[in-house]
């Protein structure tokens, strides 16, 4: 009986080793820079008075990224939204927004943005790819603002200002046809989960096949009316990263959404293509 439970021990130890040389980690260096361009392409429709409207919205957002230094596990890091430029059609609104014009700044929805764009966050991510600390104003602003860019497709807390969409952690042993899957869930009422497949690696590079669902059942307020959103979708694509470093060098992916908006008491069937590719540049 000794002896078995040595054996097992030892075979614990051995184990438990091997996992801890093959956890995923993300591998950055101090002092270096990134720019991050996220684009999201939202064609959408709706259903009103048996009336079909058609909605279309072109959104990229800039983010630049400085690893301060590493403290322990933690990376610090300061992230800032350098910029965003929209175009957008809506119940037949033509609707333009680029922050590099100081006109478009000083209009309405520059207003709005600007507590957001070129100001600096301080945020800590862990070598597993945990955002664990972001400090960011969270008034009632900018609580308006955060669902004006959710409404655009972007969350820019949630993301950790660029850094999630920028680092992603694998094993340093991972070969083709590996796979493993993951779940999410946010205080916005989405929850997603994820498959992953290794489809190659090509000396320092693996592409990655990602598939998966998400359903939304959430609740905000928008000009005193309560506005809930229940959606169910499904998105693919594919993903390029660094395996020594862990740096997303490109991710794109398609999710098809169908669900209903419901305001005051009415619901308003509706039906949702949207792609989002994002690249990650050293500079």
């Amino acid at each position: 009986m000794k002896k078995i439970i040595f054996v097992n021990a030892v075979a614990l130890i051995i184990s438990t080793g091997l996992f801890a040389q093959n956890t995923a980690t993300i591998n950055l260096t101090q002092g270096q820079k990134y720019i991050v361009e996220n684009k999201i392409t939202t064609k959408g429709s709706s259903e009103m008075q048996g009336q079909s409207i058609e909605s279309n919205a072109d959104v990229t957002s800039t983010y630049s990224i400085e690893i301060k230094d590493l403290n322990g596990n933690n990376y610090n890091m300061v992230n800032t939204i350098s910029g965003i430029k929209m175009s957008m059609t809506m119940m037949g609104q033509d609707i333009n927004f680029d922050s590099d014009k100081k006109e478009d700044m000083d209009g309405e929805i520059g207003s709005k943005l600007k507590n957001f764009i070129n100001q600096p966050q301080s945020v800590v991510m862990n070598k597993s790819g945990d955002v664990i600390i972001s400090n960011d104003n969270d008034s009632a602003k900018n609580r308006e603002t955060a669902l004006l860019l959710k409404q655009m497709g972007s969350d820019p807390k949630a993301e950790g200002y660029g850094a999630k969409m920028a680092f992603f952690p694998l094993p340093k042993k991972i070969k083709a046809g590996s796979s493993w899957k993951d779940s999410t869930s946010s205080e916005d009422g989405l929850t997603r989960v994820t498959n992953y497949t290794i489809k190659e690696v090509k000396e320092k590079t693996a592409t990655i096949s990602i598939e998966g669902t998400e359903n939304r059942n959430s609740k905000v307020e928008v000009q005193g009316m309560e506005v809930t959103t229940k959606t169910t979708g499904k998105f693919s694509g594919e993903e390029m990263i660094d395996i020594t470093t862990g740096i997303i060098l490109q991710n794109s992916t398609t999710t098809d959404s169908t669900g209903s908006v419901s305001v005051m008491g009415q619901d308003v069937p509706m039906t949702a293509k949207v792609t989002s590719v994002t690249t990650v540049k050293p500079i």
